[in-house]
């Protein structure tokens, strides 16, 4: 519209000047004769143009308004199928949103009713190997263990069940071949299960917290100790750790055990009450023993001391044997654990495991002492392959027989296809020296000094 103003004022000025001019001229003498027609027809010639080009404007001006009216009525259009899209959009995310609880709700009407078995698992871990023995006593025959062969060592039935955020129940069933942790110096006995050793774990669980800074087990569970132990060597398919190859320790007993974690994990505890014996033989005692263990967890670092104290069910009713002395045994361990290695190195000092029952040992407040100490390694050359080792030193009874000692190492390359199966190469070493009575560990079993070796693959599995 401004544009058309313009031009039409534009052309207004025109004519305006071109009638001032003329009627300059006209006011002016003139020489030559005046042509009033000419201009006349000037005049009207300039005045139609005028006219065509406000005609030209108008029609500009109608043909913009019909545009802008079109526009219009688009966006108008484009709104409301905006609108409607986001109503479908709302209806159809309506529609996504019943759907799980519809489908959940056909399920739950076709599901049979809950039981004990939703809330219940069961696992089971093997130890196997294929190994060749070799041992020998000093100036004697080869032990009748010896040979190349498969066993499986420990076989063990898990069943967790949980009752509700608090309580929960577990049973372990151990199924040990009989004679498998001995190489007995005569042919082994017959095969089978050693029934003392079927039940390897029974307890209810009740976790007063939710963090697990308390949990209590009543029944036959893990001891504070050697468990603790074996999870941070993490080799235990290979070889018991040091305190339960030695036997002066129990993994499991039955009895009452707190346990929990502090400080975000950082802090760690549990401290047992049992009978003594271990679960391979359960005995009321006049008493109990007791076991503990506090442990330090930061960043990859883990610190741990314990200790037990008691009788190992030795003082039961029927005994006719002094029982004047208890059994100790103070255990250190310190090492540090990361997804690319592990070192380490546990310590124990024990006084009387041999001598609570023995009459020879009622002289002095201690009768016999003994001490061991082991390091441990293993490197994670890739997520699947790793190299592993062992040393032990023993000194098992420095009073009663001073010159006994043992020393043990093993050396072992470990494949993992999946993380619920190991496969390990591994050369063991076993050796006890300047000892004149029988001793027997988990590998030996000699009447005077002699060596264990074996060599072969050792399994462990899961699931």
């Amino acid at each position: 519209m401004q544009r058309k103003t313009t031009l039409l004022g534009g052309a207004a000025i025109g004519v305006v000047l071109t009638l001032g001019f003329g009627a300059q001229a006209q006011a002016k003498p003139m020489k030559h004769h005046h042509k009033p027609a000419a201009e006349h027809a000037a005049v009207r010639d300039l005045g139609a143009e005028v006219e065509a080009l406000r005609a030209r404007l108008d029609a500009e001006e109608a043909a913009r308004q019909q545009d802008q009216a079109a526009i219009t009525a688009a966006q108008n259009e484009a709104a409301a199928a905006r609108a409607d899209a986001q109503a479908a959009r709302a209806e159809v995310a309506g529609q996504i949103q019943t759907i799980p609880g519809v489908v959940a709700e056909d399920i739950n009407k076709k599901m049979p009713k809950p039981n004990w078995s939703g809330d219940t698992k069961v696992g089971a871990t093997v130890f196997a190997d294929l190994t060749n023995i070799n041992q020998t006593a000093v100036g004697a025959t080869p032990n009748a263990k010896n040979g190349t062969g498969a066993d499986i060592k420990r076989a063990y039935l898990t069943v967790d069940h949980t009752f509700n955020d608090v309580w929960s129940a577990s049973v372990t069933a151990d199924f040990a071949p009989n004679g498998i942790d001995s190489q007995p110096v005569t042919a082994p006995p017959g095969g089978g299960v050693q029934g003392a050793e079927v039940l390897k774990k029974a307890y209810i669980q009740a976790k007063v917290f939710s963090n697990d800074t308390l949990v209590l087990r009543g029944g036959t569970a893990d001891m504070p100790w050697i468990p603790f132990a074996e999870s941070v060597e993490g080799y235990r398919f290979v070889e018991k750790t040091i305190a339960d190859l030695q036997k002066i320790g129990n993994s499991a007993d039955t009895g009452v055990n707190a346990s929990g974690s502090l400080a975000n994990g950082l802090l760690g505890y549990s401290f047992s009450a049992v009978d003594g014996a271990g679960y391979k033989n359960p005995v009321r005692s006049k008493g109990m023993d007791y076991e503990g263990r506090v442990n330090l967890n930061w960043n990859g670092f883990v610190g741990a001391i314990g200790g037990y104290s008691g009788q190992l069910s030795d003082n039961y009713q029927a005994v006719t044997v002094l029982t004047q002395h208890t059994a100790t045994r103070e255990d250190a361990l310190v090492a540090f654990v990361n997804p690319q290695f592990r070192i380490g190195v546990e310590y124990y000092n024990e006084t009387d495991y041999a001598c609570v029952l023995v009459t020879t040992c009622t002289t002095g407040a201690h009768s016999d002492k003994g001490y061991g100490y082991s390091g441990f390694g293993s490197v994670n050359l890739t997520p699947q392959w790793s190299v592993f080792g062992r040393y032990d030193n023993s000194d098992p009874s420095q009073t009663i027989h001073p010159t006994e000692k043992v020393n043990y190492f093993n050396l072992g390359v470990n494949y993992e296809p999946v993380k619920v199966i190991d496969l390990a190469l591994v050369y063991k070493h076993d050796e006890v020296k300047g000892t004149s009575v029988a001793f027997t560990d988990a590998n030996t079993s000699f009447s005077a000094a002699g060596h264990y070796d074996e060599v072969g693959i050792f399994a462990q599995y899961k699931f």
